[in-house]
């Protein structure tokens, strides 16, 4: 359903005046991205406060520390840590440690692209 604009009149400025694309917008991403006509940008997967849990609990359980802020906040902590726990003889703690790798790769990759 397009939004309704108020007719020109008193208190309208041309500046405000939108064009016939933006005026047609239905809520949609996609219909606002061609009226605007850039490239939405594509959404980037950050690890789950569960799975990051998940491996502080499973690095615990191996003797490893791993603190949950610093995985959060400092890259060459994390890759540290996962580097670590990919180092274990546990098959589950290394298999998270991939998984965790590659979400930090892809992030990371996201974030260049961006600048």
């Amino acid at each position: 359903m397009p939004i309704p604009l108020p007719p020109a009149g008193p208190g309208w400025h041309p500046a405000f005046d939108l064009s016939p694309a933006a005026r047609a917008y239905d809520g949609s991403r996609a219909v606002l991205a061609a009226a605007l006509a850039i490239d939405p940008p594509a959404p980037v997967e950050e690890p789950g406060s569960g799975a990051l849990l998940r491996f502080k609990s499973m690095m615990n359980a191996e003797g490893l520390v791993c603190d949950l802020a610093r995985l959060c906040d400092d890259r060459l902590y994390a890759y540290e840590r996962i580097a670590q726990a990919h180092a274990t003889a546990n098959e589950g703690l290394r298999r998270m440690a991939l998984e965790l790798f590659q979400i930090y790769h892809r992030r990371e990759a996201a974030a260049a692209e961006r600048q």
